[in-house]
């Protein structure tokens, strides 16, 4: 039985970048877009899904008593736990072992949800509690202390499925130069072999002899390795010398595909340039003003949603949790900010699918219209698939 066979889901479409499109079988690996309830909707994916879901990234309620949200944001607080308990205990039937759940949330509710995750997750499955910087400043319009942050919850399944993310841009470029291992190493950096900071040891002081014969002298130069250390890195070309002003000074290569000296080797046999940690605080990744202008930017400068949370955001974590080939699910998916996310990383080839449940009638006109939108904009050859929860 294919999930398309379901008797509670009707109104099937395939939707690509000219519009609605013939539908003929569904596989695993299709971007799917359902309206209905969640918990609803969960049940019925569970038996196609479980395990399968290498990523959760969520953005429910945050239960802030007021009206800014196009749903219910005014539960009581048990009322809100139950609602949470319910979906995250059918969130982690969907995840595969190496499965990473992020949950949006911010003061209010924090501490409350992390005891429940804890026992519906196991506490040993903590990760982490990420904090974003969501905005700059802000004292002005506010009572006491200006909020500037939220926060996402981080829990695997059974084992750790964090990757590292990306070098940013301006890392990237500092890799600037050549030689002949750029086909498996890369391109690579220099860092200087000479660093007095160090603690000093009587390993790091040796003689030096430069191409013009010329030499540093141990008792002047305190290096970062040892000799035996810097004569393999100048047998294997790993050691750079450069004169400046009538003085020579010695650096060492730092290759892009290469992790603490070790190459990067995918399961193909590919090498990958090497990454780098998530931070816990995403200080200057992304903020609300550009939540706002990503949607703006696809409905001719009108914001059909309010606070949707910015696609560069949604990037960053989806990078940090999954590879090309995996799945991500939300489903609070709101406006579609995840799908728009994996959509433009899919640009880069990497090919990751989503699954995104909305319950609210805005579906059509905002989430359904953003993703094709985001298809046009993109360029993007792929399709996703509309249907709706009859119960």
């Amino acid at each position: 039985m294919s999930l398309q066979d379901s008797s509670e889901l009707s109104n099937w479409k395939r939707i690509n970048n000219q519009g609605e499109i013939a539908l003929s079988d569904i596989s695993i690996n299709d971007n799917i877009i359902i309206k209905g309830d969640n918990l609803d909707v969960l049940q019925i994916l569970l038996p196609f899904y479980r395990n399968k879901i290498k990523l959760i990234c969520i953005d429910p309620p945050y239960n802030t008593g007021g009206n800014k949200f196009n749903y219910n944001d005014n539960s009581t607080h048990d009322a809100w736990l139950n609602f949470m308990e319910e979906r995250l205990k059918l969130a982690r039937e969907f995840l595969s072992n190496d499965g990473i759940i992020y949950i949006h949330c911010d003061d209010r509710e924090n501490a409350y949800l992390k005891i429940l995750c804890d026992n519906i997750f196991g506490r040993d499955k903590f990760v982490t509690n990420l904090i974003w910087r969501k905005k700059a400043g802000g004292a002005n319009d506010s009572q006491d202390i200006a909020i500037e942050h939220e926060y996402s919850l981080a829990y695997r399944k059974n084992q750790n499925g964090i990757f590292k993310i990306p070098l940013n841009d301006n890392t990237l470029a500092s890799y600037k130069y050549i030689d002949d291992k750029i086909d498996t190493f890369g391109k690579y950096k220099l860092k200087a072999l000479n660093d007095p900071s160090l603690s000093d040891s009587p390993g790091l002081h040796y003689d030096i002899e430069c191409p013009d014969g010329t030499m540093l002298k141990a008792n002047e130069h305190q290096w970062k390795c040892n000799e035996d250390t810097f004569l393999k890195r100048l047998n294997d070309d790993r050691i750079a010398f450069k004169k400046k002003k009538n003085t020579w000074k010695v650096y060492y290569k730092i290759y892009l595909n290469e992790e603490r000296g070790v190459l990067n080797i995918d399961t193909n046999g590919n090498s990958f340039p090497r990454g780098r940690n998530l931070s816990s605080i995403l200080y200057n990744v992304a903020l609300n003003k550009d939540g706002n202008n990503d949607i703006k930017n696809l409905f001719d400068n009108d914001k059909p949603f309010s606070y949707p949370k910015p696609v560069k955001l949604l990037k960053l974590l989806i990078q940090s949790a999954s590879k090309p080939g995996d799945i991500v699910m939300d489903f609070f998916a709101g406006s579609g900010t995840t799908g728009q996310a994996v959509l433009e990383l899919n640009k880069k080839e990497e090919k990751r699918s989503f699954i995104l449940i909305e319950i609210m009638d805005f579906i059509k006109d905002i989430t359904v219209e953003r993703l094709k939108r985001s298809l046009i904009k993109y360029n993007s050859d792929e399709s996703f698939i509309y249907c709706e929860n009859n119960t």
